[in-house]
């Protein structure tokens, strides 16, 4: 994975430092061409998508909602964080929602559409900026898929099932990745087409871990580091927050494991067979150099401790052989209410191994 130069300004802030690139994809043989109209659509029922008809990357990616209306969510995220200092990291989402269906991004009327990007720089200044684009569209085969937000970014992507391939993104990222996508209850065995989360809230992790090579300008200084990427996917068919209470998600590397996990509390009453359960929802992912050696959603599979020292977030995760303290060090994104996202520090044991030196993005919500 390699964060590059734009291929086009995505947004003030960014500005390519070599020759600009035409906002073309390589040529894509389209099984599927979904366009996104910017217009929230009317407040009747959308059809939503919880079952992927295949592992491929290209049905993995494609939009889950058929429009946009107030109630519903869908985005499209890429992070990525320096190996050598967990300050320097670039995060960018491209969203089609409104803030009536995801209350954390500002309101606007006329467009369900909206990029937005956090570059944290290596002294730890957080530049934040958005943009809202013309149009979108999301077309894919096989293992290839490509989206377009009109003047302000996107994605091209060439992968297989074997992690071959590359993933470019609009603040380019390109390179090998390293382990195939998984969804919330697949296992290092068998590959689970069910997307569904929880409650009315769907979840594909694409791209769990890979290389990163980051090379931008911010501000007109730049921004250049080797770490670690990550991309993943979220919708859901009812507003964000009536479906959650609390939310905890993250991803992190540690000497040569890569980890994902994601626990969290659905808000009271959203399931009708157990109205007054209290058990949180839970999803795990540990892999070594690349080869899965645990993952699911099994009860039990993964427990997150939420703590808080010194007004800094931090989470101990446990798994069967793994405990990691996992300590916030930068917050790049939070209203200081309902949300924050850190970039933070990692170690502890992993299998038997103590390992140390990690670096992980991680966040929560709180309704």
């Amino acid at each position: 994975m390699h964060l590059t130069t734009l291929l086009t300004p995505l947004l003030s802030l960014l500005t390519t430092p070599l020759t600009t690139l035409a906002l073309l994809p390589p040529a894509v043989k389209a099984q599927y061409i979904k366009t996104i109209d910017p217009l929230p659509a009317p407040p009747h029922a959308v059809t939503i998508d919880f079952l992927a008809p295949s592992a491929q990357f290209s049905d993995l990616t494609a939009p889950k909602l058929d429009e946009i209306n107030t109630t519903v969510f869908e985005w499209w995220y890429f992070d990525a964080i320096s190996s050598a200092n967990p300050n320097a990291s670039l995060v960018f989402t491209f969203f089609t929602a409104t803030a009536t269906g995801f209350p954390l991004i500002p309101p606007n009327a006329s467009s369900v559409l909206l990029t937005y990007v956090w570059a944290t720089m290596p002294d730890g200044r957080v530049v934040v900026d958005r943009a809202v684009p013309g149009d979108a569209a999301v077309l894919g085969e096989e293992g290839r898929s490509a989206g377009l937000w009109e003047g302000t970014g996107g994605w091209i992507s060439s992968v297989d099932l074997g992690g071959k391939g590359m993933v470019e993104a609009w603040v380019g990222w390109e390179g090998g990745r390293l382990h195939p996508p998984t969804t919330p209850c697949s296992n290092p065995n068998a590959f689970d087409p069910s997307l569904i989360l929880g409650p009315y809230l769907g979840w594909v992790d694409l791209v769990p871990a890979a290389r990163a090579v980051v090379d931008v300008v911010v501000d007109g200084q730049p921004l250049q580091f080797t770490g670690y990427g990550y991309h993943d996917k979220n919708w859901g068919s009812r507003p964000f927050q009536t479906l959650i209470k609390t939310w905890s998600w993250g991803h992190a590397t540690v000497g040569a494991y890569s980890l994902v996990w994601f626990q969290y509390h659905p808000a009271p009453g959203l399931d009708p067979a157990n109205p007054n359960s209290i058990n949180p929802v839970i999803s795990a992912y540990l892999a070594r150099d690349g080869q899965v050696l645990i993952s699911g959603c099994e009860a039990g599979i993964v427990n997150v401790t939420e703590k808080s020292a010194g007004g800094r977030y931090a989470v101990e995760m446990v798994m069967q052989g793994v405990r990691l303290d996992v300590q916030g060090v930068l917050l790049v994104a939070g209203d200081a209410k309902y949300y924050s996202r850190w970039n933070g520090r990692v170690g502890g044991v992993v299998l038997g191994e103590r390992v140390g030196g990690g670096v992980a993005v991680f966040e929560t919500f709180q309704f």
